[in-house]
């Protein structure tokens, strides 16, 4: 089967179109601090250069190295540290407090592979459902978070939300099996997320 499959994506365009190579970074890294509690270190980076999406045309990408939980924040082109933190506050700190270290790939001394690797699935996730004129990214970004944080982690043996809120939430699997309202509007809706999420 693994020879099948390896077959069919180098001779899948999509694939060979869309997907990157997983390279080790070309010098030895300083070794980071290891987390003992989640949202206690994030990793910061921005993904830039972006066709402009409604006023936004760069996206702050966030992960707790403890829980792998990633946050998607789209930004302005010009996203300044002032309007960074505004950012930070409102995204991060309400809802889990203030982490003890922030680490940047913008300090040549640390390579950080963790969100690296993240950025490297948001931009294949994007790339494949991303209108042609690239000017909707930003409407992908809320499920392209919830997908990515529901994915099992081989690291941690579970989801980046489970361990973040010790449990699995509930989606829209559980949404649309159980309908049970009378509300044929909510239910075409989590019908349509369904699919959306599934093609994801």
């Amino acid at each position: 089967m693994r020879e099948d499959v390896d077959s069919f994506v180098r001779t899948c365009l999509v694939c060979q179109q869309d997907k990157t190579l997983q390279k080790q970074p070309g010098r030895l890294p300083e070794p980071l601090p290891v987390s003992t509690r989640s949202w206690e270190s994030l990793s910061i980076d921005f993904i830039v250069s972006l066709p402009k999406s409604e006023r936004y045309g760069s996206i702050l990408v966030l992960v707790d190295k403890f829980t792998k939980y990633a946050t998607f924040i789209p930004t302005p082109a010009d996203c300044n540290a002032d309007k960074a933190a505004r950012l930070f506050l409102k995204h991060v700190v309400k809802y889990w407090g203030i982490p003890k270290s922030i680490i940047s790939d913008r300090d040549t001394r640390f390579t950080d592979g963790q969100t690296e690797r993240v950025n490297a699935l948001l931009g294949l996730y994007l790339r494949h459902y991303v209108s042609a004129n690239q000017r909707d990214w930003t409407k992908l970004l809320d499920v392209d978070q919830l997908s990515y944080n529901l994915q099992w982690s081989e690291s941690t043996g579970s989801s980046p939300f489970e361990l973040a809120t010790e449990q699995q939430p509930m989606t829209r699997n559980t949404i649309v099996s159980g309908n049970t309202g009378s509300s044929p509007a909510a239910y075409k809706t989590a019908k349509d997320w369904q699919g959306v999420v599934e093609e994801i």
